[in-house]
């Protein structure tokens, strides 16, 4: 009788949770669920109750969705899956759920396959090949490699198909490097005829809630990918401005009401979501405004910003920390992964500050070229007018030759003025422009007022350069990472440290001001030895500058100067001491990089890849740099002052007689410098991915203070 009671009973609770009008999910183990709404704001985002609530109750950030050269959604989406970027097209996105038929094409094109459900690329050979001629060598299928390798199981849901393309991106995240997805479906069905959406074709959010509930017991990590907002952008064209809103409005609402039953469902104690928007539209694109959202909440979240150590930024991640955080909350990794794992900084009111941040981040990204072209010309005419005015001042008025000897040195004080800019202004172009011609002017004139004999203007003008940059590079790089001359994180070439063009001027300026020291007051040349040590670490250490190229650059040209100045020859020994010393410079900072500071810079990433990648990486480095600077020298105006620069050099050798000869006697050891500086953008340009505006930005200091001290020789030669 006991016996049949408890099958009766046992019967009983089967029917109850079986018939039950709502599900739970599974609460036994940890799981991830990354939601992808591409071509979002963060506005738009705001705006759905559902995803409010987990701003406000989240961690948020600004992402950059940089990919291998030019990048689209279907990169972004594959780079997210890697945790490198990575290279990706629609047509080697061919993703199906399983069957007899596609199995079997399968089977041709990369061998048997056991499993009778799940998701299959059919295209995945051409998906390797495609990263194999990438720029960063991205393994696709990182994530869900490193997830089975951990014995966890994956699943992807959506369907972005139009009426003309197939367009399948959730398992692109998700896949293993067969182009396997355990479970999951990315078939028509999840989607509805609907003549009043885009393309005839809507969301079935019936089908995603029944597709969620099917895996969610099987997959640890799930991707589900809502589409219709990629949908409504690729029909914009058609269609007017108000219906294109009311539409989107529309939509936003139907996908918020969808996360709010899916939330309502999860158990928080033990999944993270992970709401990301991978590429941004064109509209976003047109403006600048391209870094996109990313949330993250539920377990172990709570509310504040997100950073991680590839950006070293308060509310700006890469999208190559994604894959990393998802396998860090495993309490797994992977070797062919380069991002890094997303922190939470607590902050109160994070959408507000992410909402500022990103103004100021756009509007510095929109007024560096303005800025920078207007400085870049500006110092190529006044160093062309100074040559000329230089051939014939005996022809001209003094009284004018003399004013334009002060706008001559403006050229060396604008690179301090665009560090210490940000202080004072940020989001106005013509404020921008007025305050630096302004405080330009200003510390020009005081210089000038101040000096005592003809080089102290060119002595203190690089001194408060070299200090200004060594002080905020040591100090986390507040003004650089906002100055216009820095480095751009919508761009993403670099988030922190010292950027190329601050370390051209870095390197520039110190040579320029060991050396005048040592003209102007007569002091010990351990001085100039001391100054240049303290300019290596700083540039090379990957907790200040951490700019191996840089690195590189301040070694090779500090020692030949350092040499120099101890009158030693420049022989092939020596050339040989010089590159021995480059080497031991980068394996240092490497070890303590790695084994010290915890591998949190892209040397350490660098040396990581080819440890796991072999030494095939090596040259794919090279190749990304020389690509990058052939690249630049068609469209950088830096190219241009480079090359400017070079030929008002080469004239002065010859013109006027004895200029450069003169020069060199009455300033022996800045003229030393000067030979430092040209050795600096030799090294600089072969060994940065930008070493040709590194380059140009470091021989300003050259040229301008040659041209400038060149006006002053016969007065300086009758100088007792």
């Amino acid at each position: 009788m006991n016996k049949s009671f408890l099958k009766i009973l046992l019967i009983g609770l089967v029917l109850l949770a079986f018939f039950s009008s709502e599900f739970a999910y599974g609460t036994e183990n940890k799981k991830i669920l990354l939601i992808t709404i591409n071509e979002v704001s963060f506005e738009d985002l705001y705006s759905m109750d559902s995803v409010k609530d987990m701003v406000d109750d989240g961690a948020i950030a600004l992402m950059n969705n940089r990919t291998s050269t030019r990048a689209n959604s279907i990169k972004a989406y594959m780079t997210i899956g890697t945790g490198v970027r990575a290279e990706a097209s629609l047509e080697a996105a061919a993703f199906e759920d399983i069957n007899n038929e596609n199995a079997q094409i399968y089977h041709r094109r990369l061998g048997p396959i056991e499993a009778k459900q799940g998701i299959i690329n059919l295209e995945m050979p051409k998906l390797i090949a495609l990263n194999e001629l990438g720029d960063y060598g991205a393994a696709p299928g990182a994530l869900g490699k490193a997830l089975h390798l951990a014995g966890l199981k994956t699943a992807a849901i959506g369907n972005g198909d139009t009426s003309e393309n197939r367009v399948r991106l959730a398992p692109l995240i998700a896949m293993d490097e067969m182009g396997f997805v355990d479970y999951g479906s990315v078939d028509q069905g999840l989607n509805l005829e609907d003549p009043t959406y885009p393309f005839g074709i809507k969301t079935n959010y019936v089908k995603y809630e029944e597709a969620i509930h099917g895996v969610w017991d099987h997959a640890d990590f799930v991707t589900v990918d809502l589409e219709d907002i990629s949908r409504l952008e690729r029909y914009k064209n058609h269609m007017t401005e108000e219906r294109y809103l009311l539409h989107k409005h529309a939509v936003l609402q139907e996908m918020s009401r969808f996360i709010n039953t899916l939330l309502a469902d999860i158990d928080l104690e033990n999944t993270r979501v992970i709401l990301v928007t991978p590429y941004p539209s064109a509209e976003a694109i047109k403006s600048g405004n391209t870094l996109t959202p990313i949330i993250v909440y539920g377990s172990g979240i709570s509310q504040g910003v997100i950073t991680s150590d590839t950006t070293r930024r308060e509310g700006i991640v890469g999208n190559v920390d994604i894959g990393p955080s998802v396998l860090d909350y495993f309490e797994t990794s992977s070797d062919e992964m380069t991002g890094r794992t997303l922190r939470v900084i607590p902050k109160t009111d994070n959408y507000t500050y992410i909402q500022d941040l990103n103004t100021k981040t756009v509007a510095t990204s929109n007024f560096r070229y303005p800025v920078l072209s207007t400085f870049a010309i500006f110092e190529i005419i006044v160093s062309i007018l100074a040559l000329i005015i230089i051939l014939i001042k005996d022809r001209l008025n003094s009284k004018w030759v003399n004013r334009f000897k002060n706008v001559l040195l403006s050229t060396m004080t604008a690179p301090f003025v665009l560090l210490i800019l940000p202080v004072f202004v940020r989001t106005n172009l013509v404020m921008t422009f007025i305050l630096l011609i302004g405080i330009t002017t200003i510390i020009t004139y005081a210089t000038k007022s101040i000096r005592k004999e003809t080089i102290d203007s060119i002595f203190l003008l690089s001194l408060i350069t070299t200090i200004g940059l060594l002080i905020d590079v040591s100090t986390n790089g507040t003004l650089i990472k906002s100055s216009l001359l820095g480095y751009d994180p919508i761009i993403g070439a670099r988030y922190y440290g010292i950027g190329n063009e601050y370390m051209g001027v870095l390197i520039g300026a110190t040579l320029v001001f060991a050396t005048s020291l040592l003209d102007r007051f007569k002091v010990n040349k351990v001085w100039c030895l001391a100054i240049f040590f303290v300019t290596i670490v700083i540039i090379g250490y990957p907790g200040f500058g951490a700019n191996v190229g840089g690195t590189m650059t301040a070694v090779a040209a500090f020692l030949f100067v350092s040499l120099r100045l101890f009158k030693v020859r420049i022989g092939i020994k020596q050339l040989i001491f010089i590159g021995t010393a480059i080497v031991a410079a980068v394996a240092f900072m490497a070890f303590i990089d790695i084994y010290l500071l915890g591998s949190k810079s892209h040397l350490a990433g660098a040396i990581q890849q080819i440890f796991t990648e072999g030494p095939g990486i090596i040259f794919l480095i090279i190749k990304r740099k020389i690509a990058m600077n052939l690249k630049l020298v068609g469209v950088t105006i830096w190219s241009k002052v480079l090359l400017s620069a070079i030929l008002i050099i080469a004239i002065l050798i010859y013109r006027p007689v004895g200029t450069l000869y003169k020069l060199t006697s009455l300033y022996p050891n800045l003229a030393l410098g000067w030979s430092g500086i040209v050795v600096a953008c030799i090294v600089g340009f072969l060994v940065n991915d930008s070493g040709i505006v590194a380059s140009a930005t470091g021989i300003i200091f050259l040229v301008m203070s040659m041209l400038y001290l060149a006006f002053y020789i016969p007065k300086e030669q009758q100088r007792p």
